[in-house]
């Protein structure tokens, strides 16, 4: 968990700060855990823009009409999944160090949403084309061959269709075509399942959609049972699996 100084405070006018020859782009890498599971991306956008306003972090504006600042977010999180690898691109005009962003910024945060790094950037969100899930499910009764009937799931060579509902629609999809690794384990009344899913702009899976699969092929959610899981986004990676960042 984040330590850090809530002393910190943008010390003078961001405006007395000198102006860069042209502005640059600086990513944000950031958690966002706990209760801030069930914000909505939106909401994160909203939020995040008044942050860094509040921060007193020296954003480029564009020109015109309606001036708004360049804030870029990668790979958007799903309500109810947590995250200690979200990412933000923001453009600054005027100098501050990665350090004085990256401390701003987390004094005006919280325990549960904070500011791991910032840095200049040299990979482009589009890159992105697999993420890295655990998946923990707890119960109080788990069943014996739980493990067994995970790996009759999602080992063996039977498709496992759902509807996928995406901006074009909803479609039959086998969402086993978009695991592209998958492990599992039992201990005690825990499951925890490692799972790395396509998350590009064209392909991409919801780790819910593993959790929905569990719930109808398994008796792992039986009534009678109480049972609780979390999510949590562990790591991104590019199409040749290399981290992102």
């Amino acid at each position: 968990m984040l330590s850090k100084d809530k002393e910190v405070k943008a010390c003078y006018s961001k405006f007395s700060r000198p102006m860069l020859d042209a502005p640059i782009t600086v990513r944000i890498k950031f958690c966002k855990v706990g209760n801030l599971q069930f914000i909505s991306h939106l909401d994160l956008q909203r939020a995040f823009y008044r942050i860094l306003v509040r921060a007193g972090i020296p954003m480029w504006y564009t020109k015109g009409f309606n001036p708004h600042a360049k804030l870029v977010f990668g790979l958007p999180l799903s309500v109810g999944t947590e995250s200690v690898c979200e990412m933000a691109d923001l453009r600054i005009e005027r100098q501050i160090s990665l350090e004085e962003i990256k401390d701003q910024l987390n004094a005006n945060l919280t325990d549960e949403m904070y500011v791991l790094d910032a840095y200049i950037p040299t990979t482009k969100f589009a890159d992105i084309a697999y993420a890295k899930y655990t998946l923990t499910v707890e119960s109080d009764k788990m069943p014996d061959n739980a493990l067994s009937q995970i790996a009759k799931l999602f080992f063996v060579s039977a498709p496992i269709m759902m509807t996928k509902r995406s901006k074009s629609g909803e479609r039959e999809v086998d969402i086993k075509s978009f695991i592209k690794d998958i492990t599992a384990e039992v201990q005690d009344n825990t499951l925890r399942i490692n799972a790395v899913l396509s998350a590009g702009s064209t392909e991409n899976l919801n780790p819910e959609y593993l959790i929905t699969a569990i719930k109808q092929n398994t008796d792992i959610f039986a009534d009678g049972h109480n049972v609780s899981y979390r999510i949590m986004r562990e790591t991104v990676y590019d199409a040749n699996m290399k981290e992102f960042c």
